[in-house]
């Protein structure tokens, strides 16, 4: 077995290949949250929709795991930061059409990464069954910053700016810092409202 880097983050769950097969275990923390998106029908409804990579469940490799499933393997996997202009537009929407989809079905994106997206067959896709979690009435989005970092910010200094500046995903894998991004952005900007409330004015009250 051996355990990816890529998924050290995530406490729900990680990474694995064993005979070059892709596996994830899902942790029993991440039991209640696992289960409810299987009995809302929301895996259901995205697979069908073909906008999450679906998966297998299969018999537990590992001692301790909940449960052990296999993702279908994508042939090519691309970063946010190799990606042009439009692939990371239709990232960003695809992020926030599943949070609405997702909060039909009682759950809540817990993370907005852009590193939860791949492409297939040219069409941008959720890879990150482990993403979502109960959502409680009246909750606020936790991933709101993450989304302004990794998509309105980059996307907004390549379109106000230079398309080349979306290289600073590279080296800011948590998202353009919005106080980076505030001071790139011409004072045009912030005569937007857009812009100003989501990028100006949120980098000053953090």
């Amino acid at each position: 077995m051996n355990k990816l880097g890529s998924s050290f983050r995530d406490p729900a769950g990680f990474l694995f290949t064993k005979d070059s097969t892709l596996y994830r275990q899902i942790n029993f923390s991440a039991k209640e949250e696992y289960e409810l998106m299987l009995q809302s029908g929301l895996y259901e409804y995205l697979t069908k929709k073909e906008l999450l990579i679906p998966h297998v469940e299969v018999e537990n490799i590992n001692e301790g795991a909940y449960k052990t499933i296999k993702p279908i393997k994508l042939g090519f996997i691309s970063y946010p930061y190799e990606w042009c202009f439009d692939q990371l537009k239709d990232a960003a929407l695809l992020t926030l059409r599943i949070q609405k989809i997702a909060l039909k079905h009682g759950m809540i994106l817990k993370d907005a990464s852009a590193y939860n997206i791949q492409f297939l067959n040219n069409k941008a896709v959720f890879i990150d069954s482990l993403s979502f979690a109960p959502y409680q009435e009246g909750q606020a989005w936790d991933a709101y910053k993450q989304f302004c970092q990794h998509f309105l910010a980059p996307l907004s200094l390549a379109s106000y700016c230079d398309i080349r500046l979306n290289a600073l995903l590279r080296p800011f894998i948590d998202g353009i810092p919005l106080d980076l991004a505030s001071r790139l952005l011409p004072v045009k900007t912030k005569f937007k409202f857009s812009l100003a409330s989501h990028i100006h004015w949120h980098s000053k009250s953090q």
